[in-house]
C-alpha cells in the first residue's frame, strides 16, 4: 500500500543544543532578541530561528546551516559566567521531512506517541522505529519534522521507505 506522503531528508538544519538554569535562559532569549517557550513541548519560531524546549532546562536551536557559527557565538558569548551549555549538534542528527495527508498514519507505524495529542508548534521526544527521535509538529496532521541520530539515518531513511510504500526518500 502506498501513502500519500513525500518524504525527504533535511539538508539546511543547524542544530545547537542549549542547557541551562532561569538565569542563563534570560541570557538565551536576549541574545537572540526572542522569547524562549517555558514549557516542555513547546515551540516558538521567529525569522530564521526556531527554539523547540525539550525539557524546563533544556532547547535546542534551529536555525539554517548558513547562519549556525553565527548564532553559535552569538549564545555561547551571552552566557558569560552562567552555568550553561551551548553546543553545536547539527552533525550529530539527521533530520527527515514527512509532509503530506497521510503523514500521520506513516509516522504511527513506528512512533510510540499518540500524534493525536499534539497540535502545531509542538514537539516531543520519543521511541521511533526502535530508536529515539525527536518529532517537530510543522502543521498538525500534514507536516512533520523527525530528527534522529546521524548513526540512525540510513537505517531510518530504508524504514520510511518500507512504511510508506517503498516510497523513496529524497535528499540524502
Amino acid at each position: 500500500m502506498s501513502y500519500q506522503v513525500e518524504i525527504s531528508a533535511l539538508s539546511d538544519v543547524a542544530l545547537i543544543n542549549l542547557r541551562g538554569a532561569k538565569e542563563a535562559l534570560g541570557c538565551f532569549e536576549s541574545a537572540l532578541e526572542m522569547e524562549f517557550p517555558k514549557s516542555a513541548q513547546a515551540v516558538y519560531s521567529r525569522e530564521g530561528i526556531t527554539v523547540l524546549s525539550l525539557a524546563p532546562d533544556h532547547w535546542w536551536v534551529r536555525t539554517s546551516i548558513q547562519n549556525e557559527e553565527q548564532t553559535f557565538n552569538t549564545l555561547a558569548k551571552a552566557i558569560g559566567t552562567e552555568h550553561a551549555a551551548v553546543t553545536v549538534v547539527s552533525d550529530h542528527f539527521s533530520g527527515f521531512s514527512i509532509v503530506g495527508p497521510e503523514a500521520p498514519l506513516v509516522l504511527r507505524q513506528g512512533l510510540s506517541l499518540d500524534l493525536r495529542s499534539l497540535t502545531s508548534g509542538q514537539c516531543t521526544r520519543g521511541s521511533f522505529a526502535r530508536c529515539g527521535g525527536t518529532l517537530h509538529i510543522i502543521d498538525e496532521l500534514y507536516h512533520y519534522d523527525l530528527f534522529v541520530e546521524s548513526s540512525y539515518a540510513d537505517y531510518v531513511e530504508t524504514w520510511f521507505s518500507t512504511a510508506s510504500g517503498n516510497v523513496r526518500v529524497c535528499d540524502r
